[in-house]
């Protein structure tokens, strides 16, 4: 090989900018030589000095407002998993042959309980508001599911209907809210944390 291709491949080695072929062949050529190591030594100190000496690029004043929008402009993931009807009847068969008792912590609410270990921390339960309803704001210990049997429900301003599933994760918190009352059924953890209501 030239001594030009030597060079010109001892800058594409500085710049790395070959394949892991050529850049064996290119160290093992230049671990023969002390005057391509030192080649290769001048065009590393100048890859370095690259970055360095460009010239500073001001943003666009509207950069931010621009990223905003094209951000807001993508849909989400939803969090929302529509269920068969044969799912929702088969929840709503339990919830009416679950023990209803009153559920303090929100009026006009009852609570059912279908399951509950205390080894995994987590509860199955059903939950019934009749009319407006603000639930309390509470945060999640662990995973929540929460599937809308009949009615309505509002989580952060997003509206849910019959046969809709939210899944919220550990660490989150929300207030949900039923405009039209609810049946709900709720996996939840039973270390969740309520911060008001």
């Amino acid at each position: 090989m030239e001594r030009q291709e030597i060079s010109e491949q001892a800058a594409l080695y500085a710049l790395d900018g070959l394949v892991e072929a050529e850049g064996a062949w290119i160290e093992t050529e230049l671990a023969s030589s002390t005057a391509w190591a030192d080649e290769l030594a001048r065009f590393q100190t100048t890859v370095a000095a690259l970055a360095y000496s460009a010239p500073a690029v001001p943003m666009a004043a509207d950069l931010k407002e621009r990223l905003l929008q094209r951000i807001a402009a993508e849909p989400l993931p939803s969090p929302v998993s529509p269920l068969t009807p044969t799912v929702i009847e088969e929840l709503r068969q339990k919830a009416e042959a679950i023990q209803w008792r009153p559920y303090d912590l929100a009026p006009q609410t009852k609570i059912g309980t279908l399951l509950q270990d205390p080894d995994t921390r987590e509860v199955q339960c059903f939950v019934r508001a009749v009319g407006a309803v603000q639930f309390p704001n509470h945060r999640h210990a662990q995973p929540e599911e929460i599937i809308v049997l009949e009615g309505d429900l509002e989580i952060d301003g997003q509206m849910y209907g019959q046969g809709d599933r939210v899944c919220s994760q550990a660490g989150t918190e929300h207030r949900p809210v039923t405009r039209n009352g609810c049946l709900l059924f709720l996996r939840a953890s039973l270390d969740d944390e309520i911060l008001s209501f």
